[in-house]
């Protein structure tokens, strides 16, 4: 299956992806910050997928979605978002910046499943 990067500052939300995912077959790299995602982004060329946290301190999901576009170039990689944000106007903003998809939080695991599914089936935004 794919390699997939989660990046939250939520060690609970962390685990459900975790599980949720790896339930999948897929391999689950997690990270709590988004200046450690960018080191993991550069040195694991393998990550087909980004499921990024919204809001973040430091490095911020929207910053990570503009520095992780810069890393990696090819269309292939896919960023998800999550977010408890529902405001349509922050959800544009990071569809503008290179998100793939977006999706609020407190999600169902089989929601996020499909999710994922279809963005590492797709070379196509959803």
């Amino acid at each position: 299956m794919s390699s997939i990067l989660v990046v939250d500052d939520s060690p609970a939300v962390l685990k459900i992806v975790r599980l949720a995912l790896s339930s999948q077959g897929h391999n689950i790299i997690i990270c709590n910050s988004g200046e450690s995602a960018l080191e993991t982004i550069r040195s694991n060329p393998e990550i087909e997928l980004g499921i990024f946290d919204f809001n973040m301190p430091g490095l911020s999901g929207i910053g990570l979605i503009q520095e992780t576009r810069k890393i990696k170039t090819k269309h292939k990689f896919k960023i998800l978002m999550l977010s408890v944000e529902n405001k349509p106007e922050i959800i544009s903003k990071a569809l503008f910046e290179g998100a793939d998809a977006w999706i609020i939080k407190p999600f169902k695991n089989e929601e996020l499943i499909k999710i994922v599914s279809e963005l590492m089936n797709s070379n196509d935004s959803i």
